[in-house]
C-alpha cells in the first residue's frame, strides 16, 4: 500500500473527528496491536513487492494505522528552474537509465516517492496536492509475464477497456466499487514497456481523467528524471554517505562491515533505507545473541542484549518512529531477548521473518516463524 493510498483511506474512513481522537487513550491498544502484528508470520520481501490485494479491508487498515499513530509526509520535488544542471555520479546515471525514466507531465504533479528493489523492479508515487484524495498515482515496473498480472487484475475488476500510452495500448481495469471511494474510481493499467511490465494506478473521479493521466506519462532523459526525485529519496550516488550517517550512534557488532548493507546502487525512500540499515545491524546482533545462547556463552548473550537495548536511542530509529511502526516492533523483539521466547515460540524465528533478516543477508533460523 502506497503512501497516497494510506492517506486517502485514512481520510475517508475516519470514524471520529480529530478532537475526539485526541481524547482517547490508545497506548495500550497500540502496543497490543503491534505485538499481534509482530507475532504473525511476515511475508517475504518478494511477496511484499507483489501487487496490492484484490480487495482491501480499508476500515481495518485505517483503524490500525490511526492507532499506530502513522505520520504521512508529503515531500515536494527538487527541481529549481534557472539553476545549473547538477553533475550526477556515473553510478547514479547508470541506475537511472535502468528505470523506465517516466514522469507524469501534467501541471501540479510531482514525484512524491521512489523505491527501487532492483534494476528490474521499482515503484514511484506522483502527487498533486491540489487534487486532494484523487491527486495521487502509482507507477510500478517489474520483470515477468504480463499475462499473470492481467489475469490477477481481471479477476477483481468490474470493467475492462483499453487506452493509449507511450505509443502502445494498455489494458485498463476498473476495480469493483467500494463505499470508501465516495464515488471515485480505482483504476489501473498494464502494458509492456521495453521488456518489462508497467502498471499505472490512480484513484480518479472518472475514467476520462484516468486516461488523461495515463496519456500524460512522458519519457524523459536521465537528468530530468534525477532532478525530479524528491528530497526524501536517497539516490544511488549518495548511498554510502547516507548509510554512514544512519549508522551514527549505533553500536556495531564486532567486525561489522557497512558494505554488507544491501541497497547499494539503488534509489530508495529514506524510511526504507533506514529499515535496511537498522535491520541489518539488528539482525547481526540477534545472530550473535542466538549463537552465544547455543554455545552457552553468557558474556556474548549479555553483550548482544546490552547493544540492542540501546536501539530506542538510535538516531535513525528515532527519526523513523515518526513515519511508521518499525521502531516499536523492533523494540518488542528486544524486550523478549532475555527470555528468548515469543508467544510460546523461539524468538529467533520470528525475528528472522519480522525483520526480513534473510533478505538482508543475515542468516537466522526460521524456528517458530510459521
Amino acid at each position: 500500500m502506497s503512501m497516497w493510498d494510506i492517506e486517502m483511506e485514512l481520510a475517508a474512513a475516519n470514524p471520529a473527528p480529530t478532537a475526539r481522537i485526541a481524547e482517547l487513550s490508545l497506548a495500550e491498544a497500540e502496543h497490543e496491536m503491534l505485538r499481534e502484528i509482530a507475532a504473525q508470520p511476515v511475508r517475504t520481501p518478494a511477496a511484499r513487492r507483489l501487487p496490492r490485494p484484490r480487495r482491501r479491508h480499508v476500515a481495518l487498515v485505517a483503524a490500525a494505522l490511526a492507532a499506530a499513530g502513522l505520520a504521512i509526509a508529503v515531500v515536494g520535488g527538487t527541481e529549481r528552474p534557472g539553476k545549473p544542471e547538477p553533475a550526477f555520479a556515473a553510478e547514479l546515471v547508470r541506475f537511472a537509465e535502468s528505470s523506465p525514466l517516466l514522469l507524469l507531465d501534467q501541471p501540479g504533479w510531482h514525484v512524491e516517492r521512489a523505491d527501487e528493489e532492483s534494476v528490474h523492479t521499482g515503484e514511484m508515487t506522483f502527487r498533486n496536492p491540489a487534487a486532494g484524495a484523487v491527486g495521487a498515482a502509482d507507477l510500478n515496473w517489474r520483470s515477468g509475464s504480463l499475462r499473470k498480472w492481467k489475469r490477477d487484475r481481471a479477476s477483481s475488476s468490474e470493467m475492462t477497456t483499453t487506452a493509449p500510452v507511450l505509443g502502445t495500448t494498455a489494458t485498463v481495469y476498473q476495480y469493483e466499487s467500494a463505499p470508501i471511494l465516495r464515488g471515485n474510481l480505482d483504476i489501473t493499467a498494464l502494458w509492456i514497456d521495453r521488456g518489462r511490465v508497467l502498471e499505472f494506478r490512480s484513484i480518479s473521479p472518472d475514467m476520462a481523467t484516468f486516461k488523461q493521466r495515463l496519456a500524460s506519462l512522458k519519457r524523459v532523459d536521465t537528468t530530468a528524471w534525477l532532478n525530479a526525485m524528491p528530497a526524501s529519496v536517497v539516490k544511488a550516488g549518495d548511498h554510502d554517505k547516507a548509510v554512514a550517517q544512519m549508522l551514527k550512534g549505533i553500536p556495531l557488532p564486532p567486525g561489522f562491515d557497512p558494505a554488507r548493507i544491501h541497497a547499494s546502487g539503488l534509489t530508495k525512500d529514506r524510511y526504507q533505507l533506514g529499515a535496511t540499515v537498522s535491520g541489518t545491524v539488528a539482525c547481526t546482533w540477534f545472530q550473535r545473541w542466538w549463537q552465544a545462547r547455543r554455545a552457552g556463552d553468557e558474556a556474548g548473550v549479555r553483550e548482544a542484549i546490552a547493544a540492542m537495548r540501546t536501539a530506542k536511542r538510535w538516531p535513525v530509529l528515532r527519526q523513523m518512529s515518526k513515519a511508521g511502526a518499525w521502531t516499536e516492533v523492533l523494540g518488542e523483539f528486544v524486550a523478549a531477548m532475555p527470555s528468548g521466547d515469543w508467544y510460546g515460540r523461539p524468538l529467533i524465528g520470528d525475528v528472522n521473518s519480522g525483520l526480513g533478516c534473510s533478505s538482508l543477508g543475515v542468516k537466522l533460523p526460521r524456528l517458530g516463524s510459521g
